[in-house]
């Protein structure tokens, strides 16, 4: 049978026979030339230590998701002479770290998917608490992202990671004068760059305590991060009803189920601040009003 397979008159193959316990494979290489057949060689396999970290993580960390504003600056540093926008980027980047520093009134950060409802939401509070309205990546890069997104991806996520920090500036300016509320942070950011590289199933993700979901030690941090949830198919139907036209990874979402499931886990994994889930299936009124009773448990507003 394996001449047949191999169509050749010499071949080499491996056999291998488990311990009992399975703990201890023997592996026996063989040899055939003609009709002879013999082994030449025979190892002790044994079963290897779960590692400490899934391989994954060597991928994730300062290569797709940055954690700190080093990290990401040096990236974009590198690449000024080769993509010239960079250097504008920074410029930008080493006006706002002069001031990050969180006012007294409190930040509340609305996440989510695209027809979650966060342009609702975030526009509704804004009234409400006479607050100011911030997104992010800012303003300010718009004029730069579709040359970025054109990049791979070490490149294009140390340009969002920078777009947080940038944002970081403006929340810390307008959190001294009145509540802020922000349309997607860093929370976004690592979300889909983690489900984006990380393969396979939803079990692929890295564990729930994985230093991947860690918030950026030199990032502002919001008072409250509110994480919009709907179901896969009411998302559908606003989005039809939209009539925009869709983003790279918008289009992702759609058509791939497993990857809006592992940005949704993703989400929910990202610790210090965590995300509080609420499901915005329901009238715009009625989630409004969930979200101003978190506001006034979380933020004393």
């Amino acid at each position: 049978m394996l001449k047949d397979l191999v169509k050749s008159e010499e071949f080499h193959l491996c056999t291998y026979v488990s311990s009992e316990d399975g703990k201890l494979w023997q592996q026996c290489v063989w040899s055939q030339r003609g009709k002879e057949c013999t082994e030449v060689a025979k190892h002790y396999i044994t079963v290897a230590a779960k590692p400490e970290y899934h391989p994954t993580l060597l991928n994730i960390i300062n290569t797709v998701v940055y954690y700190s504003f080093e990290d990401a600056y040096r990236v974009l540093q590198e690449c000024k002479e080769c993509i010239p926008e960079s250097k504008e980027v920074l410029e930008l980047a080493d006006q706002c770290m002069k001031n990050s520093t969180k006012g007294r009134f409190p930040v509340i950060v609305i996440e989510g998917l695209d027809a979650t409802g966060k342009t609702t939401l975030t526009q509704s509070l804004q009234e409400i608490l006479r607050g100011a309205l911030l997104r992010s990546p800012p303003g300010c890069l718009s004029q730069w992202r579709a040359r970025f997104d054109a990049e791979p991806p070490l490149i294009r996520r140390a340009f969002y990671a920078l777009g947080n920090y940038i944002s970081a500036c403006d929340i810390a300016r307008e959190s001294a004068k009145s509540p802020v509320i922000v349309d997607r942070y860093w929370h976004s950011t690592a979300a889909y760059a983690i489900a984006t590289e990380v393969g396979g199933t939803l079990e692929s993700l890295p564990s729930s305590h994985s230093e991947v979901y860690r918030w950026p030690r030199d990032l502002l941090t919001p008072d409250l991060v509110v994480l919009l949830t709907v179901r896969p198919e009411e998302r559908a139907r606003r989005l039809l009803a939209r009539g925009v036209e869709k983003t790279r990874e918008e289009a992702e979402l759609e058509a791939n189920n497993l990857f809006r499931q592992k940005v949704e886990e993703a989400y929910r994994r990202i610790q210090d601040p965590a995300c509080v889930v609420i499901d915005a299936s329901p009238s715009k009124e009625e989630v409004l009003s969930e979200v101003l009773l978190l506001i006034q448990k979380h933020c004393n507003l």
